[in-house]
């Protein structure tokens, strides 16, 4: 939901803000969680379109259901935002972006957003924040199994089943999904421009199939030894107008060996082995045009635990091995990256501090080192004050080093500053936070127009306040969020004081949610709610020249669950058909429905 979510209780334990499990009311970071059924209950059919809703989030996308987006976080680029998925680094190295519109929203339990730096914990691309997807998995006792079945829109369908179980040592999960839809007209009328080169008349020329299952099962080898494996497997292809290619084939696959020992007192030793496949086939019509496969193995070791009763200390290692193959003829088409962490944290009375330091040696550049600095207050026993500071990086991708035409071998890492101070409170049904923060960006890779070749001449900084609140009772539940920032380029040149393109200064989401009750069907409840979402306008070029209105989205939702396993939901989405763009010349979508039929048992 727009502001935090449903489900979200500050004792909640989230591990993606430290890499270890923490209170969410103790995280220095500024975190959403979105559970099962925040996910269930916002009822959209892509990852863009949940975290649209979020503070400090904005989304770009190029035509609807399954076409390429761009998720923005607090104004950094869109290949600034680390996607991990059961902890693993994922998506093209080619492209550099996280693949999030090819993500089943059905394969995931939960979803952590952390806002700000983190490349002292995880490396490159942490710049502007880090999504973190946990697959699904029992956490009913016993046998359990469901499905679903929606229909919607544009021929929109999707079936989906699960079948999980739960015993004293070991679980196992299983989950299928499959979703297609014609799509919609992508390219705005007259507008064979920024990619809609050419204008199918057939709507299915903008089709999406994905279908998708995931796996996780574990053990409790003995009391002090977890062993758990996951995995997820997505592929399909798209569809879109082009005259060099229109439609594509993609494989995302991730699988991930989990090791937890249990030390003595409170030490833990943590073990991950990895490997994601990233693969794209290009076509036009059925013409081959180009090959994009990634793979990535991956592993990590860390330690953490307390050597004083208020001391936390973390430490690792981390290790990636990159491979690209391709047509396309890149003269370098692997990397190697070993990095090693630590993380320190103390308290004294209402004071918490915390310090963290990376050094990174990366195969093509070197070492690169980052950090972190924060520092809380607590006022009481529901307020506390945070500010924190930390530094980060990206690598350039293989596409922006060697793509031919375009590709620099020159270039040098993406850097970044950032500062941050927030109060936290929560009173009685009523939570709210308030995070102000500054980031500095240099040596930003962007194209020089007159050669139109990669290049570091980009500096860029943004500031930025985010209000969010969260209040409820019995029978309502009302969420807000509030955005505004100045994310601004100081790259020498005509651009210079532009706003950095498709980022909107401010923002601001809105949800209401009446909880109903049956009185003639015993154990039937439900609500029904509203969930309105705004951005002021934004541009889609460095030189400002091609703006883009701001919108209004208004969607209206109803579900209701019959005591009996089943439940049924149905959702009008932007209720008053409004006409926006969240990328130049690439309509979004108009009013469109949906309905779905779930069943779901649970544990005894």
């Amino acid at each position: 939901m727009p502001a935090l979510s449903d489900d979200q209780e500050l004792s909640q334990v989230i591990v993606t803000a430290s890499r270890v499990p923490e209170p969410l009311a103790d995280s220095f970071w500024s975190t959403t969680v979105l559970t099962r059924s925040d996910i269930e209950a916002r009822q959209v059919q892509s990852l863009p379109d949940l975290l649209a809703d979020l503070a400090g989030i904005n989304i770009d996308n190029t035509g609807g259901l399954g076409q390429a987006s761009s998720v923005f976080i607090r104004g950094a680029d869109s290949g600034h935002t680390l996607l991990l998925i059961d902890g693993v680094r994922v998506g093209s190295a080619t492209l550099g972006t996280p693949p999030v519109e090819i993500i089943p929203l059905e394969q995931i339990d939960h979803i952590e957003v952390v806002r700000g730096p983190r490349s002292t914990l995880y490396g490159s691309d942490a710049v502007g924040g880090v999504i973190q997807i946990f697959t699904r998995h029992a956490t009913e006792p016993g046998l359990n199994f469901g499905g679903s079945v929606m229909d919607g829109s544009h021929d929109t369908h999707e079936f989906t089943a699960n079948l999980m179980a739960r015993g004293e040592r070991a679980w196992l999960s299983l989950a299928a999904d499959t979703l297609t839809t014609d799509g919609i007209a992508t390219c705005l009328p007259g507008a064979l421009t920024a990619g809609c080169f050419q204008d199918h008349p057939n709507p299915a020329a903008n089709g999406f199939h994905n279908h998708s299952g995931s796996l996780n099962a574990g053990v409790k080898v003995t009391d002090q030894l977890t062993a758990q494996v996951d995995g997820l497997v997505t592929d399909g292809w798209t569809a879109f107008d082009g005259d060099f290619d229109n439609n594509l084939e993609f494989t995302e696959k991730v699988t991930t060996l989990h090791l937890d020992q249990a030390l003595t007192g409170t030490w833990h030793l943590r073990a991950l082995a990895a490997r994601d496949v990233d693969e794209e086939r290009d076509f036009l019509n059925l013409t081959p045009r180009g090959v994009f496969d990634t793979s990535r193995n991956s592993a990590s070791l860390q330690f953490d635990g307390k050597p004083g009763k208020a001391l936390r200390l973390l430490g690792g290692i981390d290790y990636e091995r990159v491979k690209v193959d391709s047509d396309t003829l890149y003269p370098i088409t692997a990397r190697t990256s070993r990095g090693g962490f630590s993380e320190l944290r103390g308290e004294l009375g209402p004071w918490s501090a915390l310090v963290g330091a990376r050094l990174e040696d990366n195969g093509q550049f070197g070492n690169h080192g980052t950090g972190n600095l924060g520092l809380t207050r607590r006022l009481g026993e529901a307020q506390r004050l945070t500010l924190t500071w930390g530094t980060a990086f990206r690598a350039p991708t293989f596409n922006e080093l060697y793509f031919p035409g375009f590709g620099n071998p020159q270039l040098r890492p993406e850097t970044s500053r950032s500062l941050e101070a927030g109060v936290d409170g929560e009173r009685d049904a009523l939570r709210w936070s308030l995070h102000a923060y500054q980031t500095d960006l240099n040596h930003e890779i962007g194209v020089d127009p007159g050669t139109f070749q990669a290049v570091n001449i980009d500096r860029a900084r943004i500031r930025g306040v985010e209000l969010q609140a969260d209040w409820h009772n019995r029978d309502w539940r009302i969420g807000a969020q509030l955005t505004a920032m100045e994310p601004l380029n100081l790259s020498p040149g005509p651009d210079y004081d532009n706003l950095l393109n498709r980022r909107a200064r401010q923002s601001a989401a809105l949800s209401l949610r009446r909880f109903l009750r049956a009185p003639v069907l015993e154990g039937t409840n439900g609500s029904i709610g509203v969930v309105g979402r705004w951005e002021g306008r934004r541009y889609d070029d460095l030189a400002n020249t091609l703006p883009m209105g701001g919108y209004l989205s208004v969607d209206l939702l109803t579900g209701w669950a019959f005591g009996n396993g089943w439940s049924l939901e149905a959702r009008a989405a932007n209720l008053f058909d409004r006409n926006y763009q969240t990328a130049a010349y690439f309509a979004q979508d108009g009013r469109h429905f949906g309905l779905t039929a779930r069943y779901q048992t649970r544990g005894k």
